[in-house]
């Protein structure tokens, strides 16, 4: 049984690097830059009772690759970090830090004001403040009887 459990391990050792290989055209824009394809930021979303936070961790990339879109309920930050290699070729032994294209896209929720958003690039921290909506309001319809008295 161990010896069979081994020569399994083995099998999957040997086409590991294969299965890799196969997929570096779909999930690498420029493989010698090592930039990787459309990347997620770190995010926190947070709330205060006035408002709500969007914390984007986006350090190198500067204000004017980055687009703040709010479309159908949701808010699309996208745009872009250069790569910080300037070498011609260069070959990685670690590689954490993505470049190239990013994108997050978050639901809001009906209760936020979509006209009151503000953004502020600071330190590599892109701040989204989205002011929440006071409570609804109630509008009487009031019935024009003058009208009726004209038919």
């Amino acid at each position: 049984m161990a010896v069979h459990l081994i020569r399994v391990l083995r099998e999957m050792t040997d086409m590991a690097p294969r299965k890799v290989a196969a997929s570096e055209p779909y999930f690498y824009n420029d493989i010698d830059s090592g930039c990787v394809g459309a990347w997620e930021p770190n995010t926190d979303i947070f709330e205060t009772s006035r408002e709500v936070i969007i914390r984007l961790e986006l350090a190198n990339v500067s204000r004017e690759n980055i687009s703040i879109i709010v479309k159908n309920g949701k808010l699309n930050i996208s745009g872009v970090r250069e790569s910080l290699h300037v070498d011609d070729q260069v070959y990685f032994h670690q590689m954490e830090i993505h470049c190239g294209e990013f994108s997050k896209i978050i639901a809001l929720p009906e209760t936020l004001e979509h006209n009151e958003i503000t953004a502020v690039l600071s330190d590599g921290i892109l701040d989204i403040r989205i002011s929440k909506q006071s409570k609804p309001i109630e509008i009487p319809i009031v019935i024009d009887t003058s009208r009726e008295s004209d038919r």
